[in-house]
């Protein structure tokens, strides 16, 4: 860990350097030798504070989905777990080693909970019944280190009730924050 702050300092005095130069370049300073210091290009300045960015993609699991009520404003945490996979866009910070932001787009299969209180239509089963559905969202992953803060939004399909249940084809948002143990 001590490692990683020794470098990260490192770089980040690396791009203070490259700015103060492309700064000192514009604005016609010399070094104190009396030498002009030779031009940086803005491409490389750009690259060293923001990074790259590159296509990625991988494996997310949804465990819970807090939707709107619809006969009120109020809303409601469900456990409508979702299991699908990503694809997205992660950008890499060049002056942090391990920090990035991804904005993915998921789809996967989600197990819908019904019961008597989110379906329109009176079921014959008591209890809760488990209806599997299609999901899909997108939304941002923030990596810090070995944490990982997510916001995710999308909406559901259930398979079998369709436009009876009734959070179908509607909004809800997901959070999740996690940690790295073999990083």
């Amino acid at each position: 860990m001590k490692h990683r702050v020794i470098a990260c300092y490192f770089a980040a005095l690396f791009c203070s350097a490259n700015l103060s130069l492309c700064a000192q370049e514009e604005s016609g300073l010399v070094s104190p030798a009396g030498r002009a210091h030779p031009p940086v290009p803005r491409d490389s300045v750009r690259r060293a504070l923001f990074g790259a960015s590159r296509i990625v993609g991988g494996q997310l699991t949804l465990p819970f989905k807090i939707r709107k009520q619809p006969e009120n404003a109020a809303f409601r945490m469900t456990t409508d777990v979702t299991l699908g996979a990503f694809v997205g866009l992660r950008h890499q910070f060049a002056c942090k080693q391990h920090v990035s932001v991804t904005v993915p787009v998921t789809g996967g299969l989600t197990f819908i909970n019904l019961d008597n209180d989110n379906v329109s239509v009176e079921r014959s089963r008591e209890g809760t019944e488990v209806v599997p559905g299609l999901s899909w969202g997108t939304g941002l992953i923030l990596q810090l280190e070995e944490y990982t803060i997510g916001l995710m939004l999308g909406k559901d399909y259930a398979s079998e009730v369709g436009n009876q249940w009734a959070h179908h084809g509607k909004l809800w948002w997901s959070f999740g924050i996690g940690f790295s143990f073999a990083h």
